[in-house]
């Protein structure tokens, strides 16, 4: 089975169609309900859809108030915005990145999976970005019981099995670009699977991108085990504004 590579930048520079040229997957944040304003419209979101070949891939990511999983009205507005950005963008990935204040603990496991349950049905593929006090293997657990996919950081964490996988190549500490001999580890972790969704935040993300993808075409799938690091924060996805942050 041929993996389905599809890799983004952190950041959106120049005009979309542009990017498209070098890059072929985009995560768009979804409404915040404090900042109705900075929404874009739903033809500004048709325009960003035909400005793309069709292959090309979005990914919608749950607004502040959605991520936070408190009840409420504008958790309510920023779920059926991301809904509907999603069917305008034809985007087959939702992501939800929670914040440290989502625990373990079971309320907050069950606030998740009441919002996964309104997302589930309307996706191919769901993703959850959990960060502060939950560790790698249980987050995995957690995540294989929901049916949803787990976002790691491939160069750091052991990748979850499962037809698709879903990695954030951060550029933080010591690390500005990721070698060959990085990218060819990376490339083991994810193997063979029907997706592959890779965010690659180093300001050389096209070079590695490239070298991921000639990579990852010879990569077999191997077993791994050994889940058990603290989840980090992540970096947060591309902001894009209605007032043409694509220039």
């Amino acid at each position: 089975m041929a993996t389905r590579l599809h890799i983004g930048a952190r950041e959106l520079r120049g005009e979309l169609a542009a990017y498209a040229k070098r890059f072929d997957y985009l995560e768009v944040r979804g409404l915040d309900a404090q900042n109705l304003r900075l929404a874009p419209s739903t033809a500004t979101l048709k325009r960003w859809r035909k400005a793309v070949p069709p292959q090309f891939e979005f990914g919608v990511v749950a607004g502040p108030n959605l991520s936070a999983l408190r009840p409420g009205s504008a958790l309510d507005t920023e779920l059926e915005a991301m809904l509907a950005t999603a069917t305008t963008l034809e985007a087959r990935v939702l992501l939800i990145q929670t914040p440290p204040s989502v625990t373990p603990g079971k309320l907050w496991r069950d606030r998740l999976a009441g919002v996964l349950d309104r997302l589930r049905s309307e996706v191919t593929t769901l993703v959850w970005e959990p960060t502060g006090l939950w560790e790698l293997d249980e987050a995995a657990a957690q995540a294989k019981k929901w049916g949803v996919t787990l976002a790691v950081d491939p160069a750091r964490d052991e990748v979850p099995a499962g037809s698709v996988s879903y990695g954030r190549l951060r550029a933080i500490g010591g690390t500005r670009a990721f070698s060959t001999a990085a990218l060819e580890r990376i490339a083991a972790k994810i193997g063979e699977r029907r997706d592959a969704y890779v965010i690659i935040e180093t300001t050389s993300a096209l070079k590695e991108g490239k070298t991921l993808r000639g990579l990852l075409r010879g990569t077999s799938s191997k077993k791994r085990g050994g889940l058990g690091r603290l989840i980090r924060p992540r970096g947060a996805p591309l902001n894009v504004r209605d007032d043409e942050q694509e220039e």
